[in-house]
């Protein structure tokens, strides 16, 4: 029995001695337990003696960036029907200290298709498709890239809005839906009773009945739904004025009733006949509406793929998130019925931007990733020969380790997987994690003042959303002002 102070004394020290070692040998990233639980020592004794990591310096980059931002009436009230930027045929400049976007295949013309596009955006209407993960839910990203190509370009309205309103809530437009909606996305679990893989090219559709009931609808009384698209007080003007409304359907087994509500006034309806094809019903209006309601009415419901709220001509920019995705859905989408709705989009640039999604999963070699990424991208540039395509590589994101965030292993193996993709397709490549300052960068946008991402240290929030933008639009003017000389 230890009673005597030296006995006491000893027993300390070896008892110090052996916590030290242990920790030396200990894994600074821990011992996995399970997928989400790891044994770690509270403090990393290596970051205790030597504060050795060191994050991006990112001050000159974001200064840069901000104040372009800032300098910019970014609330700039403009009609849809604005004349044509004509200083975009012929620019006079190229943007200093951009992130070039890269050609991996050495074909410096991936983008020209989409470049004579905007060309002609004066006259007629252009779309950007934006896909993506998470990173870009809540149009953190898209919306101010919208308000920098319509600004340039013309063009107005949200473009392209699913029935359900997403997750993550958009500043950009109050959307709202009645809750009788269900809706069915390719990038949820696969549901194995649904009949088909028509989810349109937003990937996702919505119906006020269910497949699963309609014998007992066919019977009942006729069910009504409604959504509805009102102006946002936080939004960029353009965004809000739209001109047009065009929403897609199709599996109509049972004619409809659709009716048009603008400030609470009908001032529209319509009976949709059934039909297996995918179609389309629309309004025009001479002024965009505050205030815009669809409801519809039936005994079974059509499958809605999406709804466009455009202008006439100019630009639309699509945000078109799938959330938790990889990227690795668009060939599970049936291509018929996504034809169907393309052959009206006029797509003349398609944005794919995943990745983070990818990064947690432990892997030696990227090589399945990259072959996966290959066959989206063809399948989608066969769907849409006439568009351009921009490959944008991941955002950096960090794990804890010790005391510390550091850039996930994993995100660089990911990177040049997709840089890799774009190689083998032809397309056109822009680095997001050099752009914000590649290897541990992302705890310096956490960390900054204000902060420009989330404490998870994955996503951007808004105003970092907007940098990142800029830097994006930067970078495709300055390949468009190359092209124009």
């Amino acid at each position: 029995m230890l009673t005597k102070p030296k006995h006491i004394l000893l027993y300390i020290l070896i008892l110090f001695v052996s916590v030290i070692t242990l920790a030396l040998i200990f894994p600074s990233n821990g011992i996995r337990i399970s997928d989400n639980i790891y044994l770690r020592f509270h403090i990393n004794i290596f970051n205790t003696i030597s504060d050795s990591i060191e994050y991006a310096n990112i001050s000159g980059l974001i200064n840069e960036i901000d104040k372009e931002i800032l300098s910019e009436n970014d609330s700039l009230e403009i009609s849809p029907t604005a004349k044509h930027d004509t200083t975009a045929t012929k620019p006079n400049r190229v943007f200093t200290k951009v992130q070039p976007i890269e050609y991996p295949s050495g074909d410096s013309s991936a983008l020209h298709n989409f470049f004579k596009k905007l060309e002609k955006s004066n006259n007629k209407r252009v779309r950007i498709l934006h896909y993506g993960d998470s990173q870009i839910e809540g149009d953190r990203i898209t919306g101010y890239l919208r308000n920098k190509f319509q600004n340039k370009f013309g063009g107005s309205g949200i473009g392209l809005m699913p029935v359900v309103p997403p997750r993550a809530e958009s500043s950009s437009i109050i959307h709202k839906a009645s809750g009788n909606w269900r809706q069915h996305a390719v990038y949820y679990k696969k549901d194995t009773l649904l009949p088909h893989r028509k989810f349109g090219v937003m990937g996702s559709f919505a119906r006020f009945t269910s497949y699963y009931d309609d014998s007992i609808n066919a019977n009942s009384k006729t069910v009504k739904a409604w959504m509805s698209f009102n102006r946002s007080g936080m939004a960029y003007q353009s965004v809000q004025n739209f001109y047009t409304c065009r929403v897609f359907y199709g599996n109509c087994t049972e004619s409809c009733m659709v009716k048009g509500f603008v400030n609470d006034s009908l001032v529209w309806f319509q009976e949709i006949e059934p039909t297996q094809k995918t179609d389309f019903f629309k309004w025009d209006f001479n002024t965009p509406p505050k205030k815009f309601k669809i409801e519809i009415e039936g005994n079974k419901s059509p499958d809605l793929y999406c709804i466009s709220l455009d202008a006439h001509k100019g630009v639309s920019v699509d945000n078109l998130p799938f959330r938790g995705s990889s990227g690795m859905e668009f060939t599970k989408l049936n291509y018929n019925n996504m034809a169907e709705i393309l052959k009206y989009m006029n797509a003349g640039l398609v944005i794919l931007e995943f990745g983070v999604n990818v990064v947690p999963y432990p892997s030696g070699n990227y090589s399945f990733y990259e072959r996966a990424i290959t066959m989206q991208i063809k399948y989608l540039k066969k769907l849409m020969p006439d568009a351009s395509f921009l490959i944008i590589g991941l955002s950096d994101m960090s794990k804890k380790n010790g005391n510390h965030y550091i850039t996930h292993p994993n995100v660089e193996k990911v990177h040049d997987a997709q840089k890799n993709a774009a190689k083998n397709t032809g397309c056109a490549f822009w680095s997001m994690y050099e752009a914000m300052g590649g290897h541990n960068s992302m705890p310096s946008w956490v960390f900054a003042n204000p902060p420009l991402a989330q404490k998870d240290f994955i996503h951007f929030n808004r105003k970092g959303g907007h940098i990142i933008s800029q830097m994006l639009f930067n970078a495709i003017m300055n390949e468009y002002t190359l092209y124009c000389n």
